[in-house]
């Protein structure tokens, strides 16, 4: 369903500007060829076409109706696949809204949400759609209808109680348009099947009808999902199955299978909705390798231009070089995405299998389904935004240089070779860390030849912290051990454990102080290294999966998830322990056991 989503907020984003200037009959006819191109696979016309309209606009001084036709370009670009194009172009745009003084940031953000609703990224989209409802004007109300419509969509099977008020909101506002009416129609139907409410399905059922009936010239849109809709409510299963086999504009393959494993459940057929499922996750990690394979190729495209501009602009050999090394690092980190989705992909068969046998019920599958995707979209997620970041900076730059149109200071040429030096280190930086997990998660035993004065390490620490504190907060170490108390270990290991947690206390912490304990028990030969903060401390839930491989309490936060999981492995082969404190509620304390002697 994401692309008749796509197809009517085409609709909704040009019908205020464009009939107005049908009598122009040329824009009239490159206007309806825009939009028969918009579904078409021609790609060279539909750009030929877009460059066009833009033009047209421009010429106008219309930007609000140029800027959508630039959506709708990104939008294009996504449907197709092409991510990292889109991403690329959502970038452009935000420069060019800047460089003109434009303030169309709403249109920036539902390009960016469709992204990621595209990709299945259900937190990252909602909270574009948001953005770009707060960034719109209250006045443009093709774009609210537009906007409203997505996220009534976006919410309808994980959250259809929102969806409700959002999609009622929307229906007060398209009552005057019917083709807006009917999809508001279509929707409530949809958020009554999620919520398995007969009554507000048949009440949209009949609104369905009517609509059609006042108008016949109407397109078929709605049609399949409406009449599938009436056939589940009316216990017609197998026939709400096969309409949902067709293939019609009405589903995506997403949308199918959320909808199969909803009516399975229904008939009470949990066998089938396990397979269902099963076959849903593969079906996702197969869209999102397609995706991936796809960005690889953009990445290989511009590769191949930056080698057509080495050999005319010989002189800028050097930057040229660098911006291939780049990409070539980007290459290989998308590359090693991949190859992540498809070994997560591996273990999660082998522990659907698993749950099968064991005759789960259904619930408990599908919520540990949606933690795994949880955590590989996180990991997944966080890797491509921490490189295309300062990967962007870097092309952008490297480009102005090359181009020999654009006459540049030695200031400004400096500044621009500094900031590409900076965000290179940057790159190497995110692939040593995972180099350096890499090299970590591979170690079996750790030597434990070094003797460490406790005192004085921890001091050390301590002052290491505060280079990352920067005096923001209160810095203490408290001790209950003598001056000269040592014990034999593994300093780099030890080290590695408590700049972890040293480092976790100080970025969750906003106000307040962070504490480093340590004390002995003689009875036991073991020393204690307790890190204690005044922070937003662990939500209860979360207790036992803090340690959990790429899990992350505030997936917005910098890190990979793997920094604790990591931290319990080395205090285990340094036959000790790290544990969470759960009675400590006044933030977060961590407590590494450590033994005296090896």
């Amino acid at each position: 369903m994401k692309l008749r989503t796509v197809i009517v907020s085409l609709m909704l984003f040009l019908f205020t500007a464009t009939f107005a200037e049908e009598k122009d009959t040329a824009f009239a006819n490159l206007y309806h060829r825009y939009l028969e191109l918009y579904t078409d696979s021609n790609e060279a016309a539909f750009y030929q076409a877009t460059e066009q309209m833009k033009a047209h606009y421009l010429k106008k001084q219309n930007m609000d109706s140029y800027y959508k036709v630039f959506l709708n370009e990104i939008l294009y670009d996504t449907e197709q696949g092409k991510t990292y194009r889109a991403i690329k172009k959502c970038s452009d745009m935000l420069q060019e809204m800047k460089e003109k003084n434009e303030n169309h940031y709403d249109i920036v953000y539902s390009a960016l949400g469709n992204i990621y609703d595209l990709r299945g990224n259900y937190r990252m989209a909602k909270k574009y759609y948001h953005d770009a409802l707060n960034a719109c004007e209250p006045t443009d109300t093709g774009s609210l209808i537009s906007i409203y419509s997505r996220i009534a969509q976006l919410q309808a099977h994980r959250e259809p109680n929102k969806a409700w008020e959002v999609n009622e909101y929307f229906g007060k506002m398209a009552t005057k348009w019917p083709n807006y009416y009917k999809v508001y129609v279509v929707l409530k139907g949809e958020i009554s099947f999620y919520l398995k409410d007969k009554n507000h399905f048949e009440e949209a059922y009949q609104q369905y009808l009517k609509c059609r009936e006042e108008h016949p010239l109407l397109d078929a849109y709605g049609r399949d999902m409406m009449n599938m809709l009436h056939a589940t409510f009316t216990g017609d299963y197998n026939t709400a199955l096969e309409i949902l086999s067709h293939d019609s504009p009405d589903f995506d393959p997403l949308d199918r299978s959320d909808m199969r494993i909803q009516i399975y459940e229904m008939m009470g057929d949990k066998e089938s909705a396990l397979r269902e499922v099963d076959y849903r996750r593969d079906l996702r990690d197969s869209l999102n390798s397609d995706m991936l394979f796809n960005n690889i190729n953009e990445i290989n495209g511009e590769m191949g231009l930056q080698r057509m501009k080495e050999e005319a602009l010989e002189k800028e050999e050097k930057a040229t070089k660098r911006q291939n090394l780049l990409l070539s690092i980007a290459l290989i980190m998308v590359v090693a995405a991949l190859g992540l989705v498809i070994s997560r992909n591996l273990m999660r068969r082998h522990y659907q299998k698993k749950l099968m046998k064991q005759n789960k019920e259904l619930e408990v599958a599908l919520s540990r389904a949606e933690e795994s995707d949880r955590m590989k979209d996180s990991f997944i997620k966080h890797v491509s935004h921490e490189i295309r970041t300062p990967l962007n900076i870097i092309t952008g730059y490297t480009q102005i240089i090359n181009n020999p149109e654009y006459d540049l200071t030695e200031e400004e040429r400096s500044r621009m070779l500094s900031d590409i030096s900076k965000n290179t280190q940057m790159i190497s930086y995110i692939v040593n860390e995972l180099l350096e997990v890499a090299e970590d998660e591979s170690k079996q035993h750790y030597s434990k030849d070094d003797i460490i004065a406790v005192n004085e390490f921890c001091r050390r620490l301590i002052g290491q912290a505060e280079l990352k504190n920067k005096g923001r907060l209160s810095l203490e170490f408290i001790s209950e051990l003598d001056e000269d108390f040592t014990v034999h270990s593994n300093r780099r290991a030890i080290e590695k454990v408590l700049d972890q947690l040293l480092d976790n206390a100080i970025k969750f912490t906003d106000t307040g102080y962070v504490e480093l304990k340590v004390h002995d028990s003689p009875d036991h030969g073991v020393v204690r290294f307790i890190v204690q903060d005044s922070g937003i401390g662990i939500s209860e839930e979360n207790h036992n999966r803090i340690f959990d491989r790429f899990f992350k309490e505030d997936v917005f936060k910098q890190g990979f998830g793997l920094g604790l999981t990591m931290s319990l492995k080395m205090a285990i082969l340094l036959g000790g322990s790290l544990s969470l404190d759960k009675d400590y509620k006044a933030g977060a304390r961590f407590i590494l056991t450590i033994p005296v002697k090896s």
